[in-house]
C-alpha cells in the first residue's frame, strides 16, 4: 500500500462567458482531489483549449491555474478564465455555424507537490460545443 496517492485532476466544467466575431471567453473548471493524509500545493496546471473543425485541430486558447494548498483529504475547484483573440476563432466558430456544433479538448498537465513527494498529473477532456449552448450562453441562461 503506497504511502501517499496520486492526486486526482478532472475537467469539471467549461463554460462560455461571452463570444464575438473576433474573440471568445471561456472558464475553465479544474477539480484536484487530494486522498493524502496531509496537504498539497499544487504548483501549476497548464492546460490548451484545442477545437477540432472540420478540417484540423487548433490550438485557440491556453491557460494556467497558479499555485494552489489543498488540505488533507479534501479537494478544490479551480476555475481559470481563458480569452481568445485569434484568426484561428474564426475557423471554429465558421465550423460551428456550418455543423452546429464543434468538439472542444482541454488538455493539461497538474504538477503536484507534498513534502518529498510530487507528480505531474496529466488530465484531457473532449466534450461538444453546440450552438443551442452557444444561444444560451449569449442569452445569459446557464445549464
Amino acid at each position: 500500500m503506497p504511502l501517499l496517492h496520486e492526486p486526482e485532476v478532472s475537467l469539471e466544467d467549461v463554460r462560455l462567458r461571452s463570444l464575438s466575431i473576433s474573440s471568445l471567453e471561456l472558464d475553465v473548471a479544474i477539480r484536484v482531489k487530494n486522498r493524502n493524509p496531509l496537504g498539497v500545493t499544487v504548483q501549476e496546471v497548464p492546460f490548451t483549449v484545442l477545437c477540432r473543425d472540420c478540417s484540423a485541430v487548433r490550438q485557440i486558447a491556453a491557460g494556467n491555474t497558479g499555485r494552489v494548498t489543498i488540505s488533507a483529504n479534501d479537494s478544490t475547484l479551480i476555475t481559470v478564465p481563458v480569452r481568445s483573440d485569434n484568426a484561428i476563432l474564426l475557423a471554429a466558430l465558421a465550423a460551428l455555424a456550418t455543423q452546429g456544433s464543434v468538439q472542444v479538448t482541454i488538455k493539461g498537465t497538474a504538477v503536484i507537490d507534498a513534502v518529498l513527494f510530487n507528480w505531474s498529473v496529466p488530465f484531457e477532456k473532449t466534450l461538444p460545443v453546440t450552438m443551442e449552448q452557444v444561444a444560451g450562453s449569449l442569452a445569459g441562461e446557464s445549464d
